[in-house]
């Protein structure tokens, strides 16, 4: 026998020193993700097992999954074998530690971690991408500090074969892990990989996103062939010189083709061992098959009877098969069967593993599975199939549809009359399975085929056929497959209309209406609302009708038909409130939509009403998915409003359901609204720091209808700064996401939805750089293009908040005092009316600027610029109230007030200089170097002068011993924005920990402040 039956791993040392080094860089925390890629047998696997060694000797937790042909539809295979053994390991305590609370959402991969009820609580109202989402990032973080522990090896081979819910995973952990002890590594065989598309768009996203780094392994030369030869025989290189030379040539150095040409030759006699040394190097020709896959083939035939019985039954098992398993679909004795199971294990086709209670046979090479399945021809694989598919199910017994992936593939691949029956009941479990983990992709594969089956035998009918035609439809729908959607929602309406079930033909042209409201085909989508609403007035099922009523609302108010859609979601409510169908959960959708409605149109008292009346019944309704959108909603409306408590009030609550809930979706909505909250009150550090965030976590989880309003958020700050690029390029992103340039081109909104909501700041940013850029006239006009599509669709409050005083201020710089005028008449018409705080201050400002440099009335300028700067102050908005207060100083200067006017300078000063709004900053400077006084230092203050209000409030409650939790009862804000503000603190006084703060505010008395 030679010194090893495998061949040593030699030529990788390169390759094995970047993993190393990959490593130690992820050891201090740079966590990485790699790919190891070449055609099959090149070394993938023996270097990543190298590098695994390496790593468990460095004291690494080491995980290793594998992916096989067979469980391509099988959703998370790849994850789940990989993590399944380590979470066994963990103790219960551990694993609360480690899950805190996204166990339910873990549970859909480890089924351990979480059962079905607990699943089903954390799901209840959510939106099915929501769940995905948290599903990502729940696993995400549970790896995080599962490496926390210790650090994290994770080797996933045989990517080419993987499932689309596992390579989607792949690409969020891949994202995430930079900051994290983890290292990921993927295999793949590179003449597979385009068989997967899946993969290959994974690869180049990551590639693009720099988070992954392509190693690819190249033959051996001759050398390194060489090398393996004197390794494996213990011969001399002199005898073994041109015998590895021949070799080279043979198998181009595939070390996978040299290992098995080896074993080949020994098994033919022609390389044999004679008193303990090896001979018959000196051959001059190799007489064997040209390909590796010959040389298996040739391998595998030279196999006992029973031992080739037990291959092929492995092959067509196609993933790990267990030892009970062989031995009862085998049909040997177990004799027999140890017998051939310790040839395989000879021959090295087999290798073992599992425990002694559980063990598993696998190949030891991709190749010998594909050659042995390949050798086998259809008929006699079909046959297989079916065997091994009726073996598992007398195994599995009562417990069999936990195992319908496994069993479905069997029975679908059988092709069997009378098996097809088996194959759709598998089939159509297997896919509501995937559903249930949100893995839809999967889910319509298994449908599909489940549908197929349906369709070429027709007698099979102990089946839900309809059900799995809506499932289908739906599961096509939520990948955003509209059109296929479309043509099963069709088929299925075909059903139900000749057996004339209107409550079922209501609620398919709803989810009709849905594929084609989300496919941008709303005049189609209103069509089939309009049907649909026919329908369901001869239905006994009104709750349908309120459904049809909401959904043409929300089209209608994406169209900008804002009082239509207003007539619907009021009818909607109407009927929700009848005694008959009175629903929580519907009455709570109803109250929210006119919450936002007229949060949009006004009136906001109205607004508030019925967003209180949403939170009522959502709490009700036992749906904190629904309380969290009315709390948001209700964040909004007094952001709008310019009502701070009720804001973090609302705030907080959003943010403690999101926590509850376990999203990681929900609170980059919420911090949106905090981002314009924070611009707003001077707390611009906050701001662009959780905007940042918020834009990087917002690509991540593609929410791309919040991108433009946080790009419009922090420009302007960045603007204020004197980041001119910066705020130029975020404007500019967030003119192309909402589509601005397309709805200004348009004469109505017509069939095409305008998310208004952000174009209007959109327009608002561009605007503001063009007036800060001394373009007013530019500035005037982008604000005004954008004024119209808010008068278009309906969004008087929103042109009211964003666009009113940027136009307004535009006109005056550029001296169009007409102009200026009429918008000033306008904002204060419509303040006045809806009782909006911010608009009534402006209209003030707007009113005094006239009066100062219109009308040449200095005196009334100064009553109404004061009054301006003390309503914005009172909201508080100290940066708008510091640019008041420029203008005010003027005035006061100009009717012989020096005294008055450098007071309002200094007292812009310290807020511009607080904030670093350089533009500001330099503009109030040079006014007071006119006057001949020197400014003020013109760096922030530093120390405790350096903190606003609510992080000296926070700072003197650490002192006290408050917890963030104590803090942020007492503050109206969530214990995560507390940390935020802390995290300021500690960076403005340089400090490192809560004690260090509390020493300081002690040590400078300002406990008493």
């Amino acid at each position: 026998m030679p010194k090893s039956a495998v061949a040593p791993l030699v030529g990788r040392s390169a390759d094995l020193a970047f993993l190393a080094k990959t490593l130690d860089e992820a050891a201090k925390g740079a966590g990485r993700s790699v790919f190891v890629v070449g055609e099959g047998g090149i070394g993938k696997t023996r270097l990543v097992t190298a590098a695994a060694e390496h790593a468990a000797r460095q004291g690494w937790s080491v995980a290793v999954g594998r992916s096989y042909p067979v469980e391509t539809g099988v959703p998370y295979a790849l994850f789940s074998d990989a993590l399944l053994p380590v979470v066994r390991t963990l103790e219960p305590a551990t694993l609360a530690v480690l899950t805190r609370g996204g166990a339910a959402e873990l549970g859909y991969m480890f089924p351990t971690l979480g059962g079905t009820s607990d699943r089903a609580r954390a799901s209840a109202g959510a939106d099915p991408s929501e769940i995905k989402a948290r599903l990502l990032w729940n696993f995400t973080q549970f790896l995080g500090r599962l490496s926390a522990k210790q650090p994290l090896f994770i080797v996933l081979e045989n990517l080419q074969w993987a499932d689309a819910s596992s390579l989607e995973l792949l690409h969020f952990v891949a994202r995430q892990i930079e900051g994290q002890k983890i290292v990921l590594v993927g295999t793949y065989n590179e003449t597979e990989r385009d068989s997967n598309p899946i993969l290959r768009t994974t690869e180049q996203s990551l590639l693009g996103l720099g988070s992954l780094t392509v190693r690819r392994l190249g033959p051996l030369d001759e050398t390194e062939v060489d090398a393996i030869v004197q390794q494996m025989y213990g011969a001399e290189q002199a005898a073994t010189r041109h015998f590895s030379r021949m070799l080279y040539d043979w198998t181009r150095g595939n070390p996978f083709f040299v290992e098995e040409t080896l074993k080949s030759l020994v098994d033919s006699g022609a390389l044999k061992q004679v008193d303990g040394r090896w001979t018959g190097w000196e051959m001059q020709t190799l007489q064997l098959p040209a390909t590796v896959r010959e040389v298996v083939k040739a391998r595998v035939d030279r196999l006992s009877p029973n031992a080739r019985t037990l291959a092929n039954l492995a092959a067509v098992i196609g993933t790990r098969a267990g030892y009970d398993t062989l031995a009862n679909v085998s049909g040997l004795g177990q004799a027999e069967l140890i017998a051939a199971v310790d040839e395989l294990l000879r021959q090295r086709v087999l290798a073992e593993t599992g425990s002694v209670d559980a063990i598993h046979y696998d190949f030891t090479h991709p190749l010998l599975q594909q050659v042995i399945y390949a050798e086998l021809g259809q008929a006699r694989a079909r046959l297989l199939h079916a065997t091994i598919a009726e073996a598992l199910e007398s195994i599995y017994g009562g417990v069999a549809l936990a195992h319908s992936d496994e069993l479905a593939l069997h029975f679908a691949r059988a092709h069997s009359q009378p098996l097809a029956q088996k194959a759709v009941k598998y089939l159509y479990a297997a896919g509501r399975g995937a559903i249930e983990k949100y893995a839809n992709r999967e889910a319509a594969n298994y449908l599909a085929a489940a549908l197929e089956h349906l369709d070429q035998d027709p007698s099979i009918t102990d089946v839900p056929r309809d059900e799995i035609i809506t499932t289908l439809a739906r599961t096509r729908q939520r990948l955003g497959e509209y059109d296929t959607a479309l043509a099963l929602w069709r088929r299925a309406r075909a059903a139900v209309a000749a057996r004339g079930e209107t409550d079922a033909l209501a609620d398919i042209d709803h989810r009709m209406g849905l594929a084609c409201y989300w496919s941008g085909r709303y005049a189609d989508a209103l069509a089939h609302y309009e049907s649909g609403l026919a329908e369901a007035s001869a239905s006994s099922d009104r709750s349908t009708a309120v459904r049809l009523r909401l959904a043409k609302g929300i089209a209608l108010q994406d169209l900008g038909r804002l009082q239509e859609a207003q007539v619907e979601v009021e009818a909607a409510l109407a009927s929700a409130k009848e005694g008959d169908i009175r629903n929580d959960a519907l009455l709570s959708r109803a109250h929210r939509a006119l919450l936002l409605l007229y949060a949009w149109a006004g009136p906001l008292d109205l607004a508030r009403e019925h967003g209180l009346q949403a939170i009522a019944h959502a709490e009700a309704a036992g749906q904190r998915m629904l309380e969290w959108t009315a709390h948001w909603g209700m964040t909004l409306l007094a952001g709008i409003m310019g009502d701070r408590p009720d804001f973090l009030k609302h705030l907080a609550a959003s943010e403690q359901l999101a926590e509850q809930l376990h999203s990681p979706i929900l609170p980059l909505w919420s911090g949106e609204l905090y981002v314009q909250y924070c611009a707003s009150v001077g707390e611009w550090d906050a701001a662009l720091e959780t905007a940042e965030r918020t834009i990087t976590l917002a690509k991540t989880f593609n929410q791309r209808m919040l991108l433009p309003r946080l790009y419009v958020w922090s420009g302007l700050i960045y603007l204020g700064r004197g980041s001119d690029h910066k705020a130029k390029e975020y404007f500019d992103l967030a003119w192309k996401l909402a589509g601005a340039e397309k709805a200004g081109s348009l004469e109505g909104a017509g069939d095409r939805a305008l998310d208004v909501p952000s174009i209007v700041p959109a327009h608002l940013g561009l605007a503001s750089y063009y007036l800060a850029k001394g373009h007013p006239k530019e500035a005037v006009r982008i604000a005004e293009a954008g004024l119209a599509i808010a008068d278009r669709t309906g969004y008087i409050v929103w042109a009211l908040q964003w666009i009113l005083p940027t136009v307004g201020e535009a006109a005056l710089f550029a001296r169009d005092f007409d102009r200026a005028a009429k918008h000033l008449a306008r904002m204060r018409r419509d303040a006045g009316r809806f009782h909006h705080k911010l608009g009534l201050a402006y209209a003030d400002a707007c009113d005094g600027l006239l009066a100062r440099f219109r009308d040449g009335d200095p005196a009334r300028a100064i009553e109404l610029l004061q009054s301006s700067v003390d309503q914005l102050e009172a909201l508080p908005f100290p940066p708008q109230a510091a640019k008041i207060r420029r203008r005010l100083a003027g005035a006061y200067i100009e009717v012989g007030d020096r005294e008055a006017g450098m007071r309002e300078l200094r007292k812009a000063h310290d807020v511009f200089a607080r904030l670093g709004a350089t533009v500001e900053l330099d503009g109030t400077r040079e006014e007071m170097r006119e006057l001949g006084v020197r400014p003020p230092p013109k760096s922030s203050p530093s120390g405790a002068a350096g903190l606003t209000g609510r992080e000296m409030e926070i700072a003197r409650m650490v002192a006290t011993r408050k917890s963030n939790k104590e803090i942020g009862g007492a503050l109206q804000i969530s214990a995560r924005t507390v940390s935020t503000h802390l995290s300021n603190i500690f960076l403005k006084l340089s400090v490192g920990s809560r004690g260090e703060l509390a020493d300081f505010v002690r040590q400078h008395g300002l406990l008493d402040g």
